[in-house]
């Protein structure tokens, strides 16, 4: 998932009840096997009381960017939408180097 990610900022407020997908969304994302799949990418987390509402925000390897209301979606929804670019950027990689 995070092989075409330069950097993640999970923001949320701790004690938020909407924040619960964000928060489980970011424990997935600390897993090991995340983490070595992309050792550069830099994992932001703002846990702050002060967090209107819960967000994710991606930046990819591309410059796009994408950021994310967690509020309304689940940690599954969360990474399909963060993984669906990532697949589509490998897709593009595997063609330029099949030629």
């Amino acid at each position: 998932m995070l092989k075409f990610v330069d950097r993640i900022i999970v923001s949320f407020a701790p004690m938020n009840p909407a924040s619960k997908s964000a928060r489980a969304f970011m424990q997935r994302l600390v897993t090991d096997g995340n983490r070595q799949s992309n050792p550069k990418c830099k994992v932001e987390i703002n846990m702050n009381d002060k967090v209107q509402k819960p967000t994710v925000e991606v930046f990819y390897t591309n410059k796009n960017t994408i950021k994310l209301d967690t509020e309304t979606l689940t940690a599954a929804e969360i990474t399909k939408d963060v993984s669906r670019i990532s697949k589509r950027l490998q897709l593009e990689e595997d063609i330029a180097q099949s030629g």
